[in-house]
Protein backbone atom coordinates (compact mmCIF):
# COMPACT_ATOMS: atom_id res chain seq x y z
CA UNK A 1 0.00 0.00 0.00
CA UNK A 2 3.04 2.28 -0.18
CA UNK A 3 2.23 5.24 -2.37
CA UNK A 4 4.90 7.30 -4.03
CA UNK A 5 4.65 10.99 -4.53
CA UNK A 6 2.55 11.45 -7.69
CA UNK A 7 4.55 12.04 -10.89
CA UNK A 8 5.10 15.70 -11.61
CA UNK A 9 4.77 16.74 -7.96
CA UNK A 10 7.80 18.18 -6.20
CA UNK A 11 9.38 16.00 -3.51
CA UNK A 12 7.58 16.09 -0.18
CA UNK A 13 8.99 18.23 2.57
CA UNK A 14 10.28 16.22 5.58
CA UNK A 15 7.25 16.99 7.76
CA UNK A 16 4.87 16.00 4.97
CA UNK A 17 6.73 12.75 4.42
CA UNK A 18 6.41 11.95 8.14
CA UNK A 19 2.69 12.73 8.25
CA UNK A 20 2.00 10.69 5.13
CA UNK A 21 4.03 7.77 6.51
CA UNK A 22 2.13 7.81 9.79
CA UNK A 23 -1.26 8.04 8.04
CA UNK A 24 -0.38 5.08 5.79
CA UNK A 25 0.87 3.00 8.75
CA UNK A 26 -2.30 3.76 10.69
CA UNK A 27 -4.42 2.84 7.68
CA UNK A 28 -2.76 -0.57 7.43
CA UNK A 29 -3.02 -1.18 11.17
CA UNK A 30 -6.67 -0.12 11.36
CA UNK A 31 -7.81 -1.62 8.04
CA UNK A 32 -10.89 -3.11 9.71
CA UNK A 33 -12.32 0.42 10.21
CA UNK A 34 -13.17 1.63 6.67
CA UNK A 35 -14.51 5.05 7.72
CA UNK A 36 -11.27 5.79 9.55
CA UNK A 37 -9.13 4.50 6.68
CA UNK A 38 -11.01 6.80 4.30
CA UNK A 39 -10.36 9.77 6.56
CA UNK A 40 -6.66 8.89 6.83
CA UNK A 41 -6.54 8.63 3.03
CA UNK A 42 -7.69 12.25 2.91
CA UNK A 43 -4.72 13.19 5.11
CA UNK A 44 -2.40 11.48 2.61
CA UNK A 45 -4.08 13.37 -0.25
CA UNK A 46 -3.61 16.69 1.58
CA UNK A 47 0.12 16.05 1.99
CA UNK A 48 0.47 15.04 -1.64
CA UNK A 49 -1.28 18.29 -2.64
CA UNK A 50 1.18 20.41 -0.62
CA UNK A 51 -1.28 21.03 2.24
CA UNK A 52 1.01 19.69 4.96
CA UNK A 53 -0.10 22.07 7.72
CA UNK A 54 -3.75 21.28 7.07
CA UNK A 55 -2.90 17.56 7.10
CA UNK A 56 -1.19 17.98 10.50
CA UNK A 57 -4.30 19.64 11.93
CA UNK A 58 -6.57 17.06 10.34
CA UNK A 59 -4.72 13.99 11.63
CA UNK A 60 -4.88 15.40 15.17
CA UNK A 61 -8.62 15.97 14.82
CA UNK A 62 -9.15 12.47 13.37
CA UNK A 63 -7.36 10.87 16.30
CA UNK A 64 -9.45 12.93 18.71
CA UNK A 65 -12.72 12.11 16.94
CA UNK A 66 -12.20 8.38 16.38
CA UNK A 67 -10.38 7.83 19.72
CA UNK A 68 -8.15 5.03 18.41
CA UNK A 69 -4.85 3.99 20.00
CA UNK A 70 -1.76 5.67 18.59
CA UNK A 71 1.47 3.70 18.68
CA UNK A 72 4.33 5.48 20.44
CA UNK A 73 6.42 5.43 17.23
CA UNK A 74 3.54 7.04 15.30
CA UNK A 75 3.14 9.69 17.96
CA UNK A 76 6.87 10.46 18.01
CA UNK A 77 6.84 10.92 14.24
CA UNK A 78 3.82 13.22 14.48
CA UNK A 79 5.49 15.27 17.22
CA UNK A 80 8.61 15.60 15.08
CA UNK A 81 6.54 16.75 12.10
CA UNK A 82 4.55 19.16 14.27
CA UNK A 83 7.78 20.67 15.63
CA UNK A 84 9.06 21.20 12.09
CA UNK A 85 5.80 22.96 11.23
CA UNK A 86 5.70 24.90 14.52
CA UNK A 87 2.30 23.31 15.02
CA UNK A 88 2.47 21.27 18.25
CA UNK A 89 -0.97 22.60 19.16
CA UNK A 90 -2.39 20.28 16.48
CA UNK A 91 -1.53 17.45 18.87
CA UNK A 92 -1.72 19.07 22.30
CA UNK A 93 -5.08 20.78 21.79
CA UNK A 94 -6.66 17.50 20.69
CA UNK A 95 -5.26 15.39 23.55
CA UNK A 96 -3.57 12.88 21.25
CA UNK A 97 -1.00 11.99 23.93
CA UNK A 98 -3.77 10.36 26.03
CA UNK A 99 -4.23 7.72 23.32
CA UNK A 100 -0.56 6.73 22.95
CA UNK A 101 0.21 3.06 23.59
CA UNK A 102 3.42 1.08 23.45
CA UNK A 103 3.54 -1.24 20.53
Amino acid sequence: MYRRNPPGNPPLDPSGALIRSVALRMSRRLADRPQLVGALSSVVDMVENDETELAMDDIGLLIQFFQFPVLRSEYQDLVHAAQQLDSLDSLTDTGVERLVVDG
